[in-house]
């Protein structure tokens, strides 16, 4: 009886354990904390005879079993979990550089310290230094023109944890690899001559590393820390106001204290996807408000850059200091504005000149990328008409078809993918136009620019 009894036992569990993963998969319970990273997704394709016939259904359908059995997460951090614990290696691949003394790094501020991060651009250093001069200078004019109608545009440029952290890099491990050109110290100087509102925080960070007694840059995070964020918003606040002549409420940073590990403090980490943290230093952190003060206004702010501002809007009230705070995310994605999810849905003039401040926020790695496009679109929309930038595609079009080679080029591509060459025509001239509007719309040229587009004639010049 008591046998029969414990077979019985066995085969419920047996049973369980075989029919569990296909529950946790299909409904979802238990609900299980998802991995850490990007993956691209990955869907069934129509069962057709077609896709069986050529094999394309059975290697989707193995692909997307692969990525979504039940209990996956879990599977894969205690595999992850062995393989740390008995031979230190990761499935991290390219995406996180181990320092020295336990402290993590994204490759590309390892490349970017030693090296410069030209490499990464594909571009030679005259190119490079061409693009990154071209970038500055349509900051100088937009700074200018926004001034007539009242808002302020200016660029914040936040240091890389290599750069405020250098000790705990790996050694150089790339011989023979010259450090060419550095976007950071080439637009500092660039600013500098063309009087760009801009705050540099980077000589900021590495004369209060040594005086503060909390770490700027989580040892194991790829941004600057949460409480370092909140003393660099403060800063930009007071930029702000001094610009605009106005006062905010008051930000009330608190005393330092430590605490558990917040996001996004341990993001690299994170990606290891263990089941056990990491040892790590101890991670400060502060209580923020915002106090109503005396003649305070609110004004409508536009943000446009990298992850580091996450760490600012995540941890301060930002609509206690701002009437609106729209953050457009690579100048891609639009955050807190439940209006628009896109840049591209902006009507950009609309939302820029109705702006009183508009910042332009990037770490030293992502400066190669300034704006995502944003000056050229915004400089176009501010001074051209559908004629002027028609003209200015039509020139574009000249521009290629008076090249036998890159005629060449794009008639081998059509080929290759099987599009009309008119049509990849088109489309590169529509791409070198829009990257450098000013080579084909001679005005755009001129240091500040004279002409305005008719759809600002209905905001008033202050």
């Amino acid at each position: 009886m008591k046998k029969g009894r414990i077979c019985l036992i066995l085969s419920c569990l047996l049973v369980i354990l075989a029919f569990a993963p296909m529950v946790q998969e299909h409904l979802n319970f238990p609900r299980i904390k998802p991995l850490a990273g990007v993956t691209t997704p990955v869907t069934v394709p129509k069962l057709t005879w077609k896709n069986i016939k050529s094999g394309h259904f059975q290697r989707s359908l193995e692909q997307y079993i692969r990525y979504h059995y039940g209990y996956r997460p879990i599977t894969i951090r205690c595999y992850n979990q062995y393989l740390w614990d008995f031979y230190h290696k990761t499935n991290t691949g390219s995406v996180l550089t181990f320092g020295k003394e336990g402290w993590l790094y994204e490759p590309w501020f390892v490349e970017d310290y030693y090296h410069g991060g030209t490499y990464n651009q594909k571009k030679d250093s005259l190119t490079l230094a061409r693009a990154l001069n071209d970038e500055a200078f349509r900051l100088y004019q937009l700074q200018h023109i926004l001034e007539e109608y009242g808002t302020l545009l200016f660029v914040c440029q936040a240091p890389g944890k290599d750069i405020v952290y250098p000790e705990y890099l790996p050694d150089d491990t790339i011989s023979n690899r010259p450090k060419i050109l550095s976007a950071r110290e080439h637009y500092e100087n660039k600013f500098e001559e063309l009087d760009i509102n801009h705050i540099n925080m980077e000589q900021w960070f590495l004369q209060m590393k040594d005086t503060v007694q909390f770490n700027l840059f989580p040892q194991k995070g790829t941004h600057w820390s949460n409480l370092a964020s909140l003393y660099a918003a403060d800063s930009i606040f007071h930029y702000i106001e001094a610009k605009k002549d106005l006062q905010l409420n008051q930000l009330i940073i608190g005393k330092p204290y430590i605490g558990a590990i917040r996001k996004p403090d341990n993001d690299l980490e994170a990606l290891l996807n263990l089941e056990r943290p990491l040892k790590s230093l101890p991670q400060h952190y502060a209580e923020v408000r915002v106090e109503p003060r005396r003649g305070a206004v609110k004004p409508r702010i536009i943000v446009i850059g990298d992850s580091f501002y996450w760490n600012l809007c995540q941890q301060i009230p930002m609509d206690s200091l701002f009437s609106s705070s729209a953050y457009w995310y690579y100048n891609s994605t639009v955050y807190f504005d439940s209006l628009h999810h896109s840049t591209q849905e902006l009507d950009l003039v609309d939302e820029v000149l109705n702006a009183d401040v508009v910042m332009i926020m990037y770490s030293s790695t992502q400066l190669y990328k300034m704006s995502n496009g944003f000056s050229q679109d915004l400089l176009i929309r501010l001074c051209c008409d559908e004629n002027d930038i028609e003209a200015g595609k039509q020139a574009a079009l000249r521009h290629i078809k008076s090249s036998p080679k890159w005629l060449e080029s794009i008639e081998q591509r059509a080929e290759l993918y099987k599009i009309p060459v008119d049509t990849v025509i088109t489309k590169e001239a529509e791409n070198i136009f829009y990257t450098n509007p000013h080579n084909y719309i001679p005005m755009l040229k001129d240091s500040i620019p004279v002409k305005r587009s008719t759809k600002t004639e209905q905001y008033s010049i202050q």
